[in-house]
């Protein structure tokens, strides 16, 4: 039995657009200070090898079934440098490939159910659902100031789905039926802004307020 694949969630977008207002406010406030700012200074950043890093995801839009919440899970990202200055070299900026892996678990939105399918079972539905995104995408950092980096990432993402649902058989009272179904999509498309605030020359933690996740994390620079 399929299941709409709802590609947006109301409440989540208002939550991402109130996190990056205060993004902007934050970042605003530091590069108030010119005697610290390097976007002009090409070069002027800790070269790396590889950053690595692991964080936490609320899963906003891209929900497996209609009638899943906000999904919240753990995910990995490693960043490899392909110009440790550039592409433009009059300013401070690099270019990295970025991929990894997120888990996200999806529970059961009773309002949204109760909503389509009114009536004393609504509540009694058990739904759950279980997503995994393999992004690779193009990341590209601009270092504004000397412990703030803000970036964005474009690409594709391999996902798979599964969720399961029971609920009371359709015609058959007493009865429960349990209704499972998995999804692979080859090529979603994922957009993040973000910053990365670094506490020494390589340790910091990172914040992506995108488009389907956001994400909340540590970083590690090698």
């Amino acid at each position: 039995m399929g299941m709409p694949h709802v590609r947006s969630v109301e409440l989540g977008a208002k939550m991402s657009h109130k996190l990056v207002g205060l993004l902007l406010v934050v970042l605003v406030g530091l590069l108030a200070r010119p005697a610290q700012a390097q976007i002009k200074e090409p070069g002027a950043h800790t070269h790396y090898s590889v950053e690595l890093e692991p964080h936490v995801t609320l899963g906003w839009a891209g929900a497996p079934a209609h009638y899943a919440d906000e999904g919240l899970g753990l995910g990995l990202r490693a960043s490899i440098p392909i110009f440790h200055n550039g592409p433009i070299t009059t300013i401070n900026n690099n270019m990295a490939i970025t991929f990894g892996v997120d888990w996200l678990h999806f529970g059961y939105d009773h309002d949204v159910a109760c909503r389509d399918l009114p009536g004393p079972d609504c509540e009694t539905h058990d739904f759950y659902a279980n997503a995994f995104w393999f992004p690779v995408a193009l990341q590209w950092n601009f270092f504004v100031h000397r412990r703030i980096s803000v970036f964005g990432e474009v690409g594709l993402a391999i996902v798979h789905e599964r969720w399961s649902w029971g609920r009371p058989c359709p015609g058959e009272p007493g009865s429960y039926c349990d209704y499972t179904d998995t999804h692979t999509h080859f090529a979603e498309f994922i957009f993040y802004p973000g910053a990365r605030f670094m506490v020494s020359d390589n340790v910091g933690f990172t914040i992506r307020v995108g488009f389907p996740h956001i994400t909340l994390g540590a970083s590690f620079l090698f």
